[in-house]
């Protein structure tokens, strides 16, 4: 890993803490976050689609195959600018 790789990696995991604080946050943010978190941490989404029933799993499912092909980098990087939007808000 490169320095570069290893700093962002420190904000990253900052920014998964920091985003414990925020009191409230929408769903539509929740996902976005989720969905960057397992694109940063396991790449493109290879699990099997959840049953329709399951709605909130099928919309985790969703935001995060919906991203497939995005670097783990550039998943982090906006996990990151969102992170901070939240905290503004």
């Amino acid at each position: 890993m490169t320095l570069n790789n290893d700093k962002l990696i420190a904000k990253f995991n900052k920014a998964i803490e920091l985003v414990k604080t925020v009191e409230t946050v929408s769903n539509e943010n929740k996902l976005y976050l989720y969905a960057h978190y397992k694109q940063a941490n396991n790449g493109d989404n290879n699990i099997p689609k959840p049953s329709m029933f399951n709605i909130v799993d099928n919309a985790k499912w969703k935001a995060w195959n919906e991203i497939n092909g995005m670097e783990k980098e550039e998943a982090m990087k906006l996990y990151i600018n969102k992170v901070k939007k939240l905290l503004t808000i």
